[in-house]
């Protein structure tokens, strides 16, 4: 099969998703325990309860140490909750509190040194476990040691192994699913990363960044269509989310939703004019069939003196299925000048070559490709069908494509080439294979069910031929004469009502 589809043209992609320094955690007090240490300071503040226990004379100073964090005074607030300390040494939860109020200061060392201690005290205390996962979490991100000798590396596993054992305390957090969902998504660990995202994304409904995390992990988890269902509701939410948008034109890319992803492109350049997105949302048009679209975007960056390969090939690429031969091959003769080695340049003008019925200079440009990397598949493959659907040289043209197969085995595309081959050359038996696995594996490709059926109905199997035939004409239409096809389903269903 000599046409193939359009290149998706890479876009850099947008920088992940952070929620900041996650040393700085959220404390999670609620306002009452806050309102009650504000409103009891000054009683504490002037002095200890007389006759009090030693637990309770820790817990005044406990509560004294998260008053003065709450006024910024962070050297009192330290002396407050050593003190409590002093007089709790078995407490973890006081050296978790203290191994907290590091972490919020960005001090890092001291953070994980207080929460271990605590762990030593309470391996299940879960503020512990929660401080050193997030701290261990926020240094891998920055690849930051903790100490010298350190590899960062290392922090990824210990931080999710931290923040697990945290979570299997129980208890809704949307902070701490948050966090192990990222680290899920560092990891690849994407089945466990969906659960966790949907319930942030339910508890959070307008931070569309959350949203694209969520997406990020459903499509590696296999799972595409609830990733566009999770970029649309979002979206829906949040219209002017730029990188929601490009998401779901890459997304949309892969699905085959060409008209969506150009629509999402069209959405995302509007958002942001200065982030070129004309070559993706063209390379989508001319897949979606839209080339005079296609064509008109690409027109004042092609006429540039110093126009990209990537415009250049586009360009001529549109023009060519637009039908303007001569604007093509100049585009496709400026791209092979300004960038002599890119391969574009020679495909498209083999291309059009062939479509103003040029074959020799079309087989000589695949050549030029082929000489440059005869490990070039899609030149391979290419150059085979040509010489196949011209009924030349049939023998080289099963082999061209036959080491395209060694290359990339199974490819759809070079297996219907090499059935079409087989069936120029009459070994019907041989086409049978190679064309019904293409027919199967791209069942709206209508030049393969063209091909299937032709094939069978040289097998006398008219029924089946013209099944295939319906097929094309149901499919993506690309590159067929429907008109002749509907008088090869006429001429088959004729042969099957004859006596």
């Amino acid at each position: 099969m000599a046409e193939s589809r359009q290149p998706r043209v890479a876009v850099c992609p947008l920088r992940p998703v952070t929620a900041g320094v996650i040393i700085v955690m959220k404390m999670r007090r609620t306002v009452l325990v806050l309102l009650a240490v504000v409103l009891a300071y000054p009683a504490l503040a002037r002095a200890q309860p007389a006759g009090a226990s030693a637990s309770d004379t820790s817990s005044y100073y406990f509560l004294l140490g998260r008053y003065y964090e709450s006024t910024g005074d962070v050297d009192k607030a330290i002396a407050s909750h050593k003190q409590a300390l002093t007089l709790a040494p078995a407490s973890a939860e006081i050296r978790a509190e203290l191994a907290g109020l590091y972490a919020r200061q960005d001090r890092a060392a001291e953070a994980v040194g207080m929460a271990e201690a605590a762990l030593e005290k309470d391996p299940a205390n879960r503020e512990a476990n929660r401080i050193i996962g997030s701290v261990f979490a926020a240094l891998a991100e920055q690849r930051q040691a903790l100490k010298p000798g350190d590899d960062p590396a290392t922090y990824l596993p210990r931080a999710i192994g931290a923040l697990e054992r945290a979570a299997q305390q129980g208890g809704s957090d949307v902070a701490l699913d948050l966090t192990l969902g990222r680290l899920y998504l560092q990891s690849k660990a994407y089945d466990k990363a969906v659960p966790l995202l949907r319930r942030v994304v339910a508890q959070q409904p307008g931070y569309s960044e959350i949203a694209i995390l969520l997406a990020t992990a459903e499509e590696g988890a296999n799972q595409p269509a609830d990733a566009i269902r999770t970029l649309r509701a979002s979206l829906d939410e949040n219209p002017k989310s730029l990188r929601g948008w490009v998401m779901l034109g890459e997304l949309s890319e892969k699905q085959n939703d060409w008209k969506t992803a150009a629509d999402a492109y069209a959405r995302a350049q509007d958002l942001n004019p200065r982030l070129d997105l004309s070559t993706r949302r063209a390379g989508a048009l001319l897949n979606a069939g839209n080339a005079a679209a296609a064509r008109d975007l690409l027109k004042a960056g092609a006429s540039a003196p110093k126009a990209g390969p990537v415009v250049l090939y586009l360009y001529a690429t549109a023009l060519r299925q637009t039908g303007d031969l001569s604007g093509a091959e100049e585009a496709a003769r400026r791209l092979r000048a300004a960038a002599p080695d890119d391969p574009r340049g020679m495909y498209v003008l083999a291309q059009v070559l062939e479509a103003k019925k040029d074959f020799d200079g079309a087989e000589r440009a695949l050549r030029d490709i082929l000489q440059r990397d005869p490990a070039d598949a899609t030149a391979l493959n290419y150059l085979g069908y040509m010489l196949a659907e011209g009924g030349r040289r049939l023998d080289e043209a099963v082999e061209l494509v036959q080491r395209a197969l060694k290359i990339e085995p199974g490819n759809p595309s070079f297996l219907d080439s090499l059935g079409w081959a087989y069936y120029q050359q009459g070994k019907l038996d041989l086409a049978d294979a190679a064309l019904s696995e293409a027919a199967s594996k791209m069942p709206n490709n209508s030049v393969i069910q063209d091909h299937l059926g032709d094939l069978r109905f040289k097998q006398r199997r008219y029924a089946d031929a013209a099944a295939a035939w319906e097929r094309s004409l149901s499919g993506d239409g690309d590159s067929i004469d429907r008109s002749r096809i509907q008088q090869k389903i006429q001429d088959a269903r004729s042969r099957l009502e004859r006596p």
